[in-house]
C-alpha cells in the first residue's frame, strides 16, 4: 500500500507541470545525448550548472505531452521520504492517476535518495522506460555506481556554460567566420564579462555576482558538509575559499594540512569531497610512468572563473592564471585528456594533450607575451616539450597577441583565446 497518496498525486502534478512551462536556452549537450537506447542516460555536474535545464530541453525535443514522469528530489517532501521504495511509488502513482502510457522518467538531483540504483535497475531490467538522470555528485560516475548499473548506463558530464553558449545567451548568435571577424570587438566585450562573471546560466544571464557567492556556500553545505557530516565546517569552508583563490596552481595536500591544521587524512578527504561536488578539478602532471604521475603534485582549477572570482581574494587581477583556467576548462568541455608538463632544468607547459597512448598537442597560456622574460620562458618551456614528444607545432593562447614564429623544434602558433575556442585556430 503506497502512503501519501494525495501529496504524491500533486508533487508529480507541480513537477511535470514545471519541466514543460519553463523558457529554456539550448545547450549544447542535447544533441549529443543518447535519446532512444534502452541504456540510462545520466548527467553529472556541479548544482546550478543546467542539469535541469538539460532535462527539460530533452521533454522539448522529444515532443512529450503527458507520457512521461519528471520529479526534482532536491523538493523538501523527500527529506523525510527518503527511501528507494518511494521512486517506485512515484510511478505506481503517475501510472494509476495520470497516464498509463508512461515512456520516459526523468530524476533530478538523484542522489538525494538514499539507495536509487536499486529502484533503476529494477526499471531499467524491466525494459519499459528509458530514463534519464541527473545529480551533483562525481559518484554518479564513479566505479560504484557503474557496478551497480553495469551495461545499463551512459554518462555525461555538464559543465557551466562554454563560451560559445554564453554569447548564445547573451543573444549574440553562432557567427560564421567572416562574421566573427568584422564583430571582433563584440566578442572581446563579451570575452571579458565571460571571465569575469563566468558560465552558471543564471549568473550568465542576470550579471548578478552575488549568486555565485550563493552556489559557492550551497555546494558547501548541502554537496558536502550535510552528505559528508562534516563538523569542522569553517575549515572546509577556508580550503574551499583557499583553492578557489589558488586556482590554476600546483597544491600539496602537506600545505593544505599545515594552513588549515587538519591530519594528513581530513585534509585529503576535504580536497576528495571538494573535488566530488565538483567545487573543483586537478589536472597530473605527464610522466609514462603510472606511479610517478600520482605521487607528483597536481594542478587545481576552479569550475568556473566568475565562482572563483567572486569567493577568492583577488583572482580576476592575476589574468595569466584566470585566463589559464578557462582554456583549462575549455580543454574539459571538449572531452580532451589533459596533463601539464615539466621537464628538466624546470621548464613547464601549461597543457599537454593525450590522445590514446601518444601527446599529441602541447598549449601554453599567457595573458601578455610584451615583457621579454616572460616571452622568453613560455616560447622555451612549449619549445621542451614540443621537442621530447617530437610535436612540429605548438600552442600559445593569449589575451589578444596573435603570431607566428619559428623555433628549432617547429612553428609556435600565438593567438588570442578567444579566435582558438571559437574555431578560428590556425594551428593544426
Amino acid at each position: 500500500m503506497i502512503n501519501n497518496k494525495e501529496q504524491l498525486i500533486k508533487i508529480i502534478d507541480f513537477w511535470n507541470k514545471s519541466a514543460k512551462s519553463d523558457k529554456l536556452f539550448s545547450r549544447a549537450l542535447v544533441p549529443e545525448l543518447d535519446l532512444k537506447s534502452k541504456e540510462i542516460v545520466d548527467l553529472v555536474g556541479p548544482r546550478r550548472s543546467g542539469k535541469s535545464s538539460i532535462l527539460k530541453l530533452v521533454i522539448k525535443e522529444l515532443k512529450l505531452l503527458d507520457n512521461f514522469l519528471y520529479i526534482n528530489f532536491e523538493d523538501p517532501f523527500f527529506v523525510a521520504n527518503n527511501s528507494a521504495r518511494i521512486i517506485e511509488d512515484l510511478v505506481e502513482v503517475f501510472l494509476e492517476y495520470f497516464n498509463t502510457g508512461l515512456r520516459y522518467i526523468f530524476f533530478d538531483e538523484i542522489q538525494e535518495i538514499f539507495g536509487w540504483e536499486k529502484a533503476l535497475r529494477k526499471f531499467r531490467d524491466a525494459a519499459k522506460y528509458k530514463i534519464f538522470i541527473a545529480g551533483s555528485s562525481s559518484k554518479l560516475l564513479s566505479s560504484e555506481m557503474a557496478t551497480s548499473l553495469t551495461g545499463r548506463h551512459q554518462s555525461y558530464r555538464v559543465f557551466p556554460l562554454s563560451f560559445l553558449e554564453f554569447l548564445a545567451f547573451k543573444g549574440v548568435a553562432a557567427l560564421s567566420r567572416k562574421e566573427r571577424i568584422l564583430n571582433e570587438q563584440k566578442i572581446v566585450k563579451n570575452f571579458d564579462e565571460f571571465l569575469a562573471i563566468g558560465g552558471f546560466p543564471e549568473a550568465a544571464l542576470t550579471g548578478e555576482k552575488e549568486l555565485l557567492k550563493n552556489y559557492f556556500y550551497d555546494i558547501l553545505q548541502k554537496d558536502v558538509a550535510a552528505r559528508r557530516e562534516i563538523r569542522d565546517k569553517g575549515a572546509l569552508e577556508k580550503m574551499g575559499v583557499y583553492l578557489l583563490s589558488n586556482s590554476a596552481k600546483i597544491i600539496s595536500l602537506e600545505s593544505l594540512k599545515n594552513l588549515l591544521n587538519l591530519s594528513y587524512f581530513s585534509a585529503n578527504a576535504y580536497l576528495n569531497y571538494l573535488k566530488d561536488a565538483f567545487l573543483v578539478f586537478d589536472v597530473p602532471q605527464f610522466s609514462y610512468s603510472l606511479k610517478k604521475q600520482e605521487k607528483a603534485f597536481k594542478k587545481t582549477y576552479a569550475i568556473d572563473t566568475g565562482l572563483a572570482d567572486a569567493v577568492s581574494f583577488k583572482f580576476f587581477e592575476d589574468k595569466g592564471r584566470l585566463l589559464e583556467n578557462a582554456v583549462a576548462l575549455e580543454l574539459l568541455k571538449q572531452g580532451k585528456i589533459i596533463f601539464y608538463y615539466r621537464g628538466q632544468g624546470n621548464s613547464e607547459a601549461d597543457f599537454l594533450i593525450k590522445e590514446k597512448l601518444k601527446v599529441k598537442q602541447a598549449i601554453q597560456v599567457c595573458w601578455s607575451l610584451a615583457d621579454k622574460k616572460t616571452r622568453a620562458r613560455e616560447i622555451s618551456g612549449l619549445a621542451a616539450a614540443m621537442g621530447e614528444f617530437k610535436l612540429k607545432e605548438g600552442l600559445i593562447l593569449t589575451y589578444a597577441e596573435e603570431e607566428i614564429i619559428k623555433t628549432e623544434q617547429g612553428k609556435i602558433f600565438i593567438q588570442p583565446a578567444t579566435k582558438w575556442i571559437l574555431g578560428q585556430s590556425g594551428a593544426k
